[in-house]
């Protein structure tokens, strides 16, 4: 059996697809994160674990030695996502790791792609969002770095991961309960959403699938999706209508000058890093409840996004084909929602 390490196993998409894993005995799964309370959510799976620092290459090539597939999960800040992409590949590399399997983003194509937008698409890393520029950096890095290297990379990029858990989810629900929820343009721009099992049945598919070093794939759900149907069973749920949300039709946004220097200076490592650093010194804070995001560009970019993003390549090359219909997965999601102690009006 394949012993793969998961890296970010304690987040909303490593954990899962640790549970995933281990539950239909897919793999002998590693998790590694970075401290032991991190391990709290997977305490109901004996599994093998270490602690691992991400920006360390000799700490992660200790996590990973032994490790037959890598997989990276770990969600940061900009300048955080650049140091372990190339932290991660090294110590892969030097444990002896055949293939790692990234979580990129769809978003390296931008919250509202133009149509057409597949894998073969031009990525521009001087979008204003920071994040996106820094998800397009590792990219190029993480292919630049296998051509020299031993280790296979595959890249799936996911759209807006959804299910239990999800702070999409768990944060519109909040705000529905909080009466501050909102749709733009009656929720009729086209959500690229993916399922958190689906986007687990992909990465799956990935560590075994023949002739994919190098390759990048969009992951996605079967349906085409409007932000109106991922958000109207949850307002069902909770006894409300989405006909009673604040509607805001084409909301367009010129960013501040506030706002172009953050996202500056969130592209610059040295003020990246610092960032990183003091918002690891507040981790004894209470972990904020999560909301909608306001609407800003990133957000207004989103809502009103005409396209859904193909399927076509993973389909052809990975065999990926969603296991969970859109139908399903609403009823799971609304199942795990109804029975979420937390979500109570504030």
């Amino acid at each position: 059996m394949l012993k793969v390490g998961i890296i970010g196993a304690s987040g909303f998409i490593g954990s899962r697809t640790t549970e995933v894993f281990c539950l239909e005995n897919i793999a002998e799964v590693r998790a590694i994160v970075r401290s032991n309370s991190s391990l709290s959510r997977l305490t109901h799976l004996n599994l093998e674990s270490r602690i691992a620092d991400a920006l360390n290459v000799m700490s992660l090539e200790t996590a990973l030695t032994g490790c037959d597939i890598a997989i990276y999960c770990a969600a940061g800040s900009p300048w955080f996502l650049k140091q372990t992409a190339i932290s991660t590949y090294k110590a892969a590399e030097k444990a002896g790791v055949t293939r790692l399997v990234y979580l990129s983003t769809a978003s390296v194509h931008g919250q509202a792609p133009p149509v057409g937008t597949d894998e073969n698409s031009p990525l521009s890393d001087r979008q204003f969002l920071a994040y996106n520029n820094a998800k397009v950096w590792v990219e190029r890095k993480l292919l630049q770095l296998s051509q020299k290297g031993t280790t296979e990379i595959v890249i799936l990029r996911p759209g807006i991961v959804v299910g239990p858990g999800s702070s999409w989810i768990e944060g519109f629900a909040n705000s529905l309960m909080n009466g501050r929820a909102y749709l733009v343009n009656q929720g009729k721009g086209i959500c690229n959403s993916i399922y958190i099992d689906n986007l687990v049945h992909a990465i799956r598919l990935s560590l075994t699938a023949p002739n994919v070093n190098q390759q990048v794939f969009l992951v996605g759900d079967a349906e085409k999706v409007t932000w109106a149907d991922l958000y109207r069973p949850i307002t069902k749920a909770l006894g409300m209508d989405l006909s009673q949300l604040k509607n805001i039709d084409s909301p367009k946004f010129t960013p501040t000058w506030k706002e172009k220097l953050r996202e500056s200076l969130k592209n610059s490592d040295f003020f990246g890093g610092t960032l990183y650093f003091l918002a690891n010194q507040r981790k004894t804070k209470a972990t904020p409840i999560p909301q909608q995001p306001a609407l800003n560009q990133e957000m207004a970019s989103l809502y009103q996004c005409e396209y859904k993003l193909p399927n076509q390549k993973a389909k052809e090359i990975l065999n990926y084909s969603p296991i969970m219909s859109f139908e399903e997965a609403s009823k799971r999601t609304v199942e795990w929602l109804t029975s979420h102690v937390s979500l109570k009006p504030r």
